[in-house]
């Protein structure tokens, strides 16, 4: 099992050892896999952005804050969703911590179907932004075996000039133009012209226009 198959894990961050416990038990009753750690130091050390899931982070603690890691991970590329809490909360901090993208921001104390509705929000984001990035590299990789020819002529269908345009301006036949598109659309494993332009976004062939 490669790790964007893995089972996701709810990875908690509280220096509070008895609430750590709590919210253990609150999300193994869910049937989450949860891994907890007492500072921002030891998750950051033992993390690995490939491994699916989300963050259940405190926003004061020693040694790091919560602001400080969600910074880091953010620094180092680590898009992992983050729900936010704590038992001092003000606007600043909230502000802060949703503009670097959390998704939620609790106050202590809150119920259970609190925690766990934003963690399941957490999860669902989490698993959108890798199935679209695995999506991306499909698409790259595809990309990648068409001959330099079929590239260059995925980009110039992609910007809705016609087989006639395109022949007068490689100096080839519409035919051969038309050889290179459907060869094009089948590697790609594009089902219309659309799916390609959406390809050739991705690939850096094509801007869309709004």
């Amino acid at each position: 099992m490669n790790a964007a198959q893995a089972t996701p894990t709810v990875f908690v961050v509280d220096d509070d050892r008895t609430f750590l416990g709590a919210l253990l038990l609150a999300l193994e009753s869910a049937d989450l896999a949860v891994e907890t750690f007492v500072s921002a130091p030891r998750f950051l050390h033992a993390y690995r952005p490939e491994r699916p899931g989300c963050l259940v982070l405190d926003v004061r603690m020693p040694e790091m804050t919560g602001l400080e890691l969600q910074q880091t991970l953010d620094a180092r590329g680590a898009r992992i969703p983050i729900v936010f809490i704590t038992g001092h909360g003000d606007v600043a901090t909230s502000v802060a911590a949703f503009r670097r993208g959390a998704v939620d921001f609790l106050e202590k104390p809150f119920g259970d179907r609190a925690l766990l509705n934003s963690v399941e929000l957490a999860l669902s984001l989490d698993a959108r932004d890798r199935q679209i990035e695995n999506d991306k590299a499909t698409v790259m990789a595809r990309f990648g075996r068409l001959t330099c020819r079929e590239q260059e002529i995925m980009a110039l269908v992609a910007s809705d000039m016609s087989a006639r345009e395109i022949a007068a301006g490689l100096h080839i036949s519409p035919r051969t133009v038309e050889h290179h598109r459907e060869h094009v659309m089948t590697k790609m494993s594009a089902g219309s012209l659309h799916d390609l332009i959406i390809m050739a976004v991705i690939c850096g062939l094509h801007e869309l226009r709004l």
